[in-house]
């Protein structure tokens, strides 16, 4: 990995990314970056920091809600135009692409490497004697931290794309980079953050995890986080609807039922703890020319409504009747914005054309910002549940679920009816589906591409429903970044468009 394999493709890859900070003086061999007990501490902090920009940034959580079907966004800024074409295009994994485009899978890929990277320095530097108190709970606390780090990097690759390295803190580093396939990678990620969970539990009342910028964690808080993650990497890494009948259920029940029973989130400081929000909230400081509410997430709360809005211009369809919806769930009314006028231009793709922007910034300010100051949700309470809700159904518990759901946010924020007691499976799913769409709405970096692929199959562009699966061509993984594989002289590939209609299949350049 050579600290993330080669860092001058990081400087490359993240050029345009001012806000991320990842300067090469700060990353000599290992002997150099650590030598006290207080440069692991820093290195933790470095390597959170260089993590959450990774995955939380609006490049790629923008760019993948676009391609989702949550976003609405004809720009180009950060690579969403492409990633929002109809029909769906492959993703083009070449290095002569914008950099913004690149960065939709470059980003996050070296991101999460330096994370592991700064995660096995610091293992590695315990395991030398270096630490606070001699093993005692403040290098308990410290590990445990690593460990949780590691996995998070390990898991969001393993979530985003088909393979990666999984290189540990007493792997030979001069050997030749191996890549391991994306349900591998989940596992470790997995088997990391449990021991994050058991270290920590080991350190007890004087455990401390300070590496979210403002949102200290005990023990029992952070043990719950842990488990949470787990239970989203298990249930989300699918990439089909086949494969989601094969995911291991029973251990998604066993990691959310040890849950969050609280909503995570980190505070914003203007500089590198910042999020997407700023770029998908209504009346930030960007102006009303940003990401709406997909008109297929509008077609969810108001089924009178077209999953696809009209194209008038292009194809001289006709126009919406009623622009402005009428829905049973309240959280159109506290959480949605309606604009009469759509200031996206006709020639870009009216299918971009929505009529809502999310303010939920506005309603529950104390839950989100705008993500260059204040919360940003990145795992709610209801995340949790509605994880363990959908292993419930998958393990012949559905009226266990139906109990869960119906004393969570469908009825406490939406105000709809409760599900029956004798819902069958297909209909509690579906009220999971509706749930993880409309209310953890921009509480989870590209929360809806991670589900879309795996609920159902793909959809063809003139033929959306609400809450089906992707596009027929969205890319349903990412490929290495292209520069990556010519470092390792490996073929470069990608997935999506006409090659790929599932999004699963690579096809090579």
């Amino acid at each position: 990995m050579k600290k993330t394999i080669t860092f001058c493709l990081i400087l490359l890859a993240l050029t345009a990314c001012q806000d991320l900070d990842l300067n090469p003086n700060l990353n000599p061999d290992r002997e150099e970056v650590i030598s006290t007990g207080s440069d692991l501490q820093r290195v933790l902090q470095q390597g959170y920091a260089t993590w959450w920009q990774g995955i939380h940034h609006p490049t790629p959580a923008v760019s993948l809600g676009v391609a989702a079907d949550a976003y609405a966004l004809p720009w180009d800024d950060f690579g969403a135009q492409r990633m929002g074409q109809e029909p769906r295009q492959a993703y083009a994994n070449r290095t002569s692409e914008p950099e913004a485009y690149q960065n939709i899978a470059a980003r996050p890929w070296y991101a999460c490497l330096e994370a592991v990277a700064d995660a096995n320095d610091v293992l590695r530097a315990l395991e030398s004697g270096i630490g606070i108190d001699n093993g005692g709970s403040q290098d308990q606390s410290i590990e445990a931290a690593a460990l949780m780090l590691r996995g998070l990097g390990w898991g969001y690759l393993a979530l985003i794309f088909d393979q990666a390295p999984v290189v540990r803190e007493w792997d030979d580093l001069s050997a030749k980079l191996t890549f391991s396939p994306y349900p591998v990678v989940a596992a470790q990620a997995i088997a990391e953050l449990e021991a994050a969970a058991t270290l920590s539990a080991q350190a007890g009342i004087d455990f401390l995890h300070d590496y979210f910028n403002g949102t200290p964690l005990d023990e029992a808080a952070f043990r719950a986080l842990c488990h949470a993650y787990a239970a989203r990497i298990l249930a989300q890494t699918a990439r089909t609807p086949q494969e989601n009948l094969s995911t291991d259920w029973e251990a998604v029940a066993m990691q959310a039922e040890q849950g969050l029973s609280f909503d995570f989130a980190p505070l914003a400081d203007g500089e590198l703890w910042t999020s997407y929000h700023t770029y998908t909230l209504a009346n930030t400081a960007q102006g009303p020319f940003w990401a709406r509410i997909d008109q297929r997430l509008v077609a969810a709360a108001d089924p009178s409504q077209p999953a696809r809005y009209p194209e008038v211009e292009a194809a001289g369809e006709d126009p919406l009747e009623e622009t402005e919806i009428s829905s049973d769930d309240e959280r159109v009314m506290t959480d949605w914005l309606y604009a009469e006028n759509v200031p996206f231009p006709a020639q870009l793709g009216e299918w971009h054309y929505s009529h809502y922007q999310h303010r939920r910034h506005e309603s529950q300010p104390a839950l989100m910002g705008d993500g260059r100051s204040g919360p940003m949700p990145t795992f709610l309470q209801a995340d949790n549940d509605l994880l363990l809700a959908e292993a419930l159904v998958q393990t012949d518990r559905t009226s266990e679920a139906i109990t869960l759901i119906n004393q969570g946010t469908r009825t406490s924020r939406g105000n709809l009816s409760p599900l029956p007691n004798n819902a069958g499976d297909a209909e509690v799913l579906q009220a999971i589906y509706y749930e993880r769409a409309i209310e953890l709405f921009n509480t989870a970096p590209f929360s809806l591409w991670l589900d879309r692929r795996r609920w159902a199959a793909r959809e063809d562009t003139t033929a959306l429903t609400p809450l089906g699966g992707l596009q027929l061509g969205t890319p349903a993984q990412l490929p290495v970044p292209a520069s990556e594989l010519l470092v390792n002289q490996m073929p470069v590939y990608s997935f999506g468009g006409e090659k790929d209609p599932e999004g699963v299949m690579p096809f090579f350049y």
